[in-house]
């Protein structure tokens, strides 16, 4: 049975949110299929690379989720600093 990590299952609603915040700030608001359609290709393509982490490195798909969340976080805050 292939269990979706709850990391990558959350994240729909993470995205939502932000697009919601999005749409707020410009005021500017996208029609439902919009939405849809952007959360449907973020989450394929997060969905894609956790795969190919778990293809490449033999690790679980919660691992490999997590792995590459970390990853982002990490990315960011050193671009950003630590403390923006």
């Amino acid at each position: 049975m292939f269990v979706l990590p709850d990391i990558l299952c959350n994240a729909g609603g993470v995205v939502v949110s932000y697009f919601e915040w999005v749409q707020d700030l410009q005021q500017f608001f996208w029609e439902e299929t919009e939405v849809n359609n952007r959360l449907a290709q973020i989450l394929d393509r997060a969905f894609a690379h956790m795969m190919d982490r778990v293809t490449r490195e033999g690790i679980s798909h919660r691992t490999a989720a997590m792995a590459i969340g970390v990853e982002k976080v990490y990315a960011a805050k050193k671009i950003r600093g630590l403390f923006p």
